[in-house]
């Protein structure tokens, strides 16, 4: 009898863990921008502030939405660990120890960049499950940045999986729930071809100076190239993401 209610009490669990899993595939949690502020001082702000989350991505390259999607992670919880996964039998343009240079020089710039309460975000390189990687600091919940559920929630909802069962059935943990951020409108048309595309051409027209021995600092299609930039990625990392980014074709 005791035997029978063991199985029944862990088949109830297993079920409960399942629709749980299934309901945050087909029922996502996506905060729309302007995202939520807890009020100050509340038991809820209190607790966020004692919490360490990931927020993870490609960052490729880092530009001024994951910027601001940071300042309010840095804003609300006490830590936020960045994280850029490694596949370590993929080859990468750019590699992610360079990605993560310049995430953290975006994170301490100057002027209009300059570090603001992001002293509690670590940006962090993570070879293999990011998921595993959470568990080790002691994370409580899982972010990703999308520019809109619409545009971004078919392959997102495929990683939700992945990320949902990959835990229970190769670490034999619970997987963190995950918390999607759509993006700041001024900045959801930022892609990675418009920003190669001016990377290109600020490395093209570099390369011309250089062949013909003039000086590139006051070269006005330069600044204008970086100007454009600019208005995709923090200012201060402009020229390092051209550098980067840009081909000599």
């Amino acid at each position: 009898m005791l035997t029978i209610v063991v199985v029944a009490a862990v088949v109830s669990i297993v079920v409960v863990a399942i629709c749980i899993l299934i309901y945050r595939v087909v029922f996502p949690t996506v905060l729309s921008f302007p995202w939520e502020k807890p009020s100050e001082n509340t038991r809820r702000c209190k607790i966020e502030k004692e919490m360490t989350v990931i927020f993870a991505g490609s960052f490729n390259p880092p530009h001024c939405g994951h910027l601001v999607m940071l300042r309010y992670l840095a804003d609300r919880y006490g830590r936020v660990i960045c994280c850029i996964g490694v596949n370590p039998n993929k080859k990468y343009p750019v590699s992610p120890h360079t990605r993560a240079q310049i995430l953290n020089d975006m994170l301490s710039g100057d002027g209009s960049d300059r570090r603001a309460n992001c002293n509690n975000v670590q940006v962090e390189v993570v070879t293999g499950y990011i998921w595993r990687y959470a568990r080790t600091q002691n994370a409580t919940l899982f972010f990703r940045g999308i520019r809109t559920w619409a545009v971004d929630g078919p392959e997102e909802s495929h990683l939700q999986i992945l990320n949902s069962w990959g835990p229970l059935l190769l670490g034999r943990i619970w997987p963190l729930k995950t918390i999607f951020l759509e993006g700041d409108p001024r900045y959801r048309d930022v892609s990675s071809t418009r920003t190669r595309a001016i990377c290109d051409d600020v490395r093209r027209r570099r390369r011309e100076l250089e062949k013909s021995d003039v000086t590139t600092n006051d070269d006005e299609e330069i600044s204008r190239l970086i100007d454009e930039l600019s208005k995709l990625v923090p200012h201060c990392v402009a020229d390092r993401i051209a550098e980067a980014y840009g081909s000599d074709s």
